[in-house]
């Protein structure tokens, strides 16, 4: 009697070559992604955006997160951050689950006949408060309160763009005014004398007074 075949094994099957490999795992292309990222994001630290970056592909899910992270690859000085805002937007627009609309809203479309376009303002407010995790929840609100919009609202890249410009600014400025803070602490009791406080703001007063024509000046205020 004939024997029966037996179904290859694992070790029968012709084994698939380095670049066929790379292919089926879609791992050539992931590379060549985050590489082109380093490159024109420039980090200071690679080791620190690699693990950042393949951090953020573990919930592919949570949009919000993953926009955040794109954001924050580069400092807002430098040219690409638009580029990675843009790309944050695009990620943002896939969100779905706009919150429920007031039935006055909901009429009004229906007249116009369209269908607005743009970010919806709930995934546009969590991405601004996750932002600003690191900022004092007394400043956030503060911050909400000025930039903050309506859950149905459809938020066009302009409002996007300035939003998410002014939380990094803020970010930036915060963290300078800790640094401020802590060098005129100089018993490390969390605080600063009130006289010493006060001449340090009418430093900074004279300082930013008067330089929007005098480019001299704003080198000078700069440098204060």
């Amino acid at each position: 009697m004939a024997d029966k075949k037996k179904p290859n094994s694992a070790d029968d099957r012709p084994q698939e070559t380095d670049r066929q490999f790379l292919e089926r795992s879609n791992i050539g292309h992931l590379m060549k992604d985050v590489l082109g990222k380093i490159v024109s994001n420039r980090p200071e630290d690679p080791i620190v955006f690699l693990a950042d970056y393949f951090d953020s592909l573990e919930d592919q899910s949570n949009l919000v997160l993953k926009a955040r992270n794109l954001i924050e690859m580069t400092h807002h000085s430098r040219p690409v951050f638009e580029m990675n805002v843009r790309q944050a937007y695009d990620i943002l627009l896939k969100q779905k689950g706009y919150r429920k609309k007031p039935a006055d809203l909901l009429l009004l479309e229906e007249e116009i006949g369209k269908r607005l376009y743009g970010v919806n303002g709930t995934s546009y407010t969590d991405l601004i408060k996750t932002l600003c995790r690191d900022i004092p929840q007394s400043v956030t609100t503060k911050l909400l309160k000025k930039i903050e919009c309506v859950d149905y609202e459809a938020i066009r890249y302009d409002v996007f763009k300035s939003g998410v410009f002014t939380c990094c600014v803020l970010q930036d400025y915060v963290k300078l005014c800790e640094m401020l803070f802590n060098s005129l602490d100089f018993q490390n009791s969390g605080k600063v004398d009130k006289m010493l406080s006060e001449i340090v703001n009418e430093q900074l007063k004279a300082a930013l007074a008067n330089t929007r024509t005098d480019a001299r000046k704003i080198v000078e205020a700069g440098y204060n």
